[in-house]
């Protein structure tokens, strides 16, 4: 398999994307999910890994991971980084990004250079084979609906996020290939960063066109923008505070949206 295939995608998915927006359904997953095919998410997935799993994720991501990420944004997603001082004096946050490739999280891995962060996930991403060994490596969280899972993931969070180590969080709750708009938030991340009271670090994706065309579809170039930190603000309710932070990372990715594409 050419791992790289997964930055593409198909137009029947863009029709999907489409047909969508028009109906203001901007959380609707548009791939199809297999459960089928993955591995089960239950309270026993190493949240926290204990140290010879460390030690095992270290090596794969010396052997492979880091070359890989490297070669993706080098070579295919063509990625430029803006912003890298706005993450001066900031560290453990909530890192929340739009939801625009299989490989997003990737190209904030890149953007991120050598912080430690862990990526929230849907339950259907924890996959069997190299490319889930190569994702847990990598530090994804799956979320699942359940309340045991629930518990771990939420203990985990908050233990990632007090020893300073960053979250990242897709908020618009769905992959929309290449859209450029950012999508309606939910709230999650925003609770996590109001109950540890850490920053949250907007990362917003844009796009240079490229000609770059394959089944009709053009792969454009990435931009991933590093946006201000956002502070809780400790005379404010947690409720009070995930409202602000979660308001004004949306009002900051749209603006950098209308920056990018002169849209409004």
């Amino acid at each position: 398999m050419d791992w790289f295939d997964l930055a593409y995608t198909t137009p029947d998915v863009i029709e999907k994307m489409k047909k969508a927006e028009q109906e203001g359904r901007f959380s609707d997953h548009l791939d199809p999910i297999e459960y089928h095919g993955t591995l089960p998410v239950d309270e026993s997935f190493p949240y926290i890994p204990n140290v010879f799993l460390r030690a095992v994720y270290a090596f794969r991501k010396i052997t492979f991971l880091n070359h890989f990420i490297k070669s993706l944004n080098e070579k295919v997603l063509l990625t430029k980084i803006t912003g890298k001082e706005n993450l001066k004096g900031v560290g453990a946050a909530v890192f929340i990004c739009n939801h625009v490739n299989k490989y997003d999280a990737l190209a904030v891995n890149y953007a991120l250079g050598k912080r430690p962060l862990k990526i929230m996930v849907a339950d259907f991403n924890n996959r069997p084979g190299f490319l889930g060994k190569m994702m847990r490596a990598d530090g994804i969280l799956p979320f699942k609906n359940t309340r045991a899972c629930i518990q771990k993931f939420t203990e985990a969070v908050n233990y990632y996020l007090s020893h300073g180590t960053g979250v990242l969080f897709f908020p618009e709750g769905s992959e929309w290939w290449c859209y450029k708009k950012p999508r309606p938030f939910m709230d999650g991340a925003f609770h996590f960063a109001a109950a540890n009271n850490v920053p949250v670090v907007p990362l917003f994706i844009t796009f240079r066109e490229t000609g770059r065309v394959r089944d009709g579809i053009d792969l454009p170039e990435f931009t991933v923008n590093i946006l201000n930190p956002l502070y809780p603000n400790s005379e404010k309710t947690k409720k009070e505070n995930v409202r602000d932070l979660k308001n004004g990372a949306f009002d900051a990715c749209m603006k950098k949206y209308e920056q990018a594409y002169g849209a409004e």
